[in-house]
């Protein structure tokens, strides 16, 4: 496995949206693995919104955890298109970045379009706390075939 301080320092920010597109671009494909190298053992990962709306939902805390919580979000929705319009760094320790989704119900069909930012806190070059913000009564609304 790469070492993510080899891979994160000295990144331009240029550099780094790159890094990003790719991972996000793999995990909207399913390909969870990459993203999570870059995760500490003990990462806390919060999608905010119920549980009982969107399994995927809440607070998730190690690897094995917040594989669990995608795994549950791939299980009703497949994402059709994941696209990064901005990012912020202060590296290492914070970035936000903004983001649009277009998002299928596996069920039904129904798509929708959204928009939504991820915050993630870093320490020692890896991804200790993640924080993703979205209507999530939309997502809620769309499994359940609205």
């Amino acid at each position: 496995m790469n070492d993510t301080k080899t891979i994160l320092e000295g990144l331009t920010r240029e550099q780094y949206m790159a890094l990003a597109r790719d991972i996000y671009g793999r995990r909207a494909k399913g390909d969870k693995e990459p993203g999570l190298q870059f995760f500490a053992d003990t990462a806390t990962y919060r999608l905010i919104g119920s549980r009982d709306l969107i399994p995927a939902a809440g607070v998730r805390v190690g690897k094995d955890e917040i594989r669990e919580a995608w795994r549950a979000f791939d299980v009703d929705f497949e994402i059709l298109a994941f696209e990064i319009d901005d990012l912020v760094v202060d590296f290492p320790r914070m970035s936000y970045m903004s983001w649009r989704m277009s998002l299928q119900n596996r069920g039904t069909g129904a798509t929708v379009e959204l928009e939504g930012v991820d915050r993630l806190r870093w320490a020692d070059f890896k991804v200790v706390e993640w924080t993703r913000y979205f209507d999530t009564a939309l997502v809620a609304a769309l499994r359940q075939g609205e």
